[in-house]
Parts: C-alpha cells; sequence; structure tokens
C-alpha cells in the first residue's frame, strides 16, 4: 500500500495524544505475522515494508507505507494474530497503541467510523489490483497495470523506486528499469529521484487494454 492512503488527521491525533512514540532502524522488523495481535502503529517518519513469506521461505513484498499509514490495523478490528509482517526500510519513527484505548479514544471524541472504513476498503482494493497484474505475463503490461493502479488510488505522483516496483511485481529490476524507460522515451512518465510522474494516463491503459474493466 503506498503512501498515498492518507489517513483522517482523527486517527493521527489519537495516536499521537495517547500513543507511545518508538523509533526504529533500516531493516528492523515491527510484526512479526503469526504474533499477537496487540497494538496498531501509526507511521509519522521513514517507510515501511509489509510482506509474507512464499513456500519456499523467501520473502514476498506486498505493499511500502509511507508516513501518514497505519500498520497493524488487524488490532483494531480484534483480529488475534499478525496477518502480515511489517519491516522498516529506513529509519522510521510511529506511535503504537493498544485497540482497547483507540476505540475508546475514538468513542468518547465522537468521530465518525467511515474515517477508518474508507481506510480498510482502499487496502483492500489495492490488494485486488495487485493480484490483477500478476495476471499479465508480459512485463510492459505488468508494470503498466501497477502504474495505472497507483495512479488512479493517488494521483500522477508515484513514489516508488525500481525496486520496490520490482519487489510488488515480482519481475527483476532490470526488467522494471527497461520498461520504464521505454514508457520515458515514448512520453508516458518521466522519473525523479524516488519517484514516477505519470504523463499520460491513456496512453498507458492502453499497453494492458485487456483487463481495463477491472478498474470501472
Amino acid at each position: 500500500m503506498p503512501d498515498d492512503i492518507q489517513l483522517s488527521s482523527h486517527v493521527r491525533e489519537i495516536f499521537e495524544q495517547y500513543g507511545v512514540k518508538r523509533q526504529y532502524h533500516a531493516g528492523e522488523v515491527l510484526q512479526a505475522k503469526g504474533t499477537l495481535s496487540a497494538q496498531a502503529g501509526f507511521l509519522v517518519k521513514g517507510q515501511l515494508r509489509t510482506f509474507c513469506l512464499g513456500p519456499s521461505g523467501d520473502e514476498i513484498s506486498l505493499f511500502y507505507l509511507g508516513p501518514g499509514n497505519l500498520f497493524g490495523s488487524n488490532a483494531l478490528i480484534d483480529h488475534p494474530k499478525v496477518m502480515v509482517s511489517v519491516a522498516a526500510i529506513s529509519p522510521a519513527e510511529a506511535y503504537l497503541l493498544s485497540a482497547d484505548r483507540f476505540w475508546t479514544h475514538w468513542q468518547e471524541s465522537g468521530f465518525p467510523p467511515q474515517d477508518l472504513m474508507a481506510h480498510f476498503i482502499r487496502r483492500i482494493t489495492l490488494l485486488s489490483d495487485y493480484i490483477c497484474c500478476s495476471h499479465f505475463l508480459e512485463d510492459d503490461k505488468r508494470v503498466a497495470y501497477f502504474l495505472h493502479t497507483c495512479c488512479a488510488s493517488s494521483g500522477p505522483s508515484i513514489p516508488y523506486t525500481h525496486e520496490q516496483i520490482a519487489a510488488i511485481t515480482g519481475m527483476s529490476r532490470v526488467s522494471v528499469t527497461r520498461i520504464l524507460k521505454q514508457f520515458r522515451e515514448a512520453g508516458i512518465l518521466r522519473q525523479a529521484y524516488r519517484r514516477i510522474e505519470i504523463l499520460d494516463q491513456q496512453r498507458l491503459m492502453e499497453v494492458f487494454d485487456c483487463l481495463g474493466y477491472f478498474l470501472d
């Protein structure tokens, strides 16, 4: 889930006022899949990666989270165990808060439940898009579909590196770099440091037009 999936200021307010601030170093695992789900976290600095282990024990990246995002949010829906592992990929800072305390303060403040419902719906939608992405056998269609889903969710500025796109789409970094170069030369996008700007969303969609109906 990219760092565009922002929550309302109500969520940040509760975590910063009542949560416990923690700092993490790059590579540190914040939550491991299968462990007890006692706290949710709100990221304020740095970047996190969510992942699970494949059948052979290799790590499969699911999505990345930047400041303004929840992690371990399954604790808020009374799920007994962590569903995906979370690790810091840069020095990070977050506020941790138990589900009981969060809901107590949320209800006392009278904040609308729609704020969190929107968050969970967008997470589910994002993962569904990534599953659709894996349908494509051609690398260019896979990258194009991934970029389009990010663009549709958060706008034309996409904060992913080549390595991160490769990890999520199951491709090699070399292949991702090659395809992004093709798209850049075709005028579909431009690249900056750790960011991709989509210039022509319609042409991007034309690359994978056989599955356009998934986005309706």
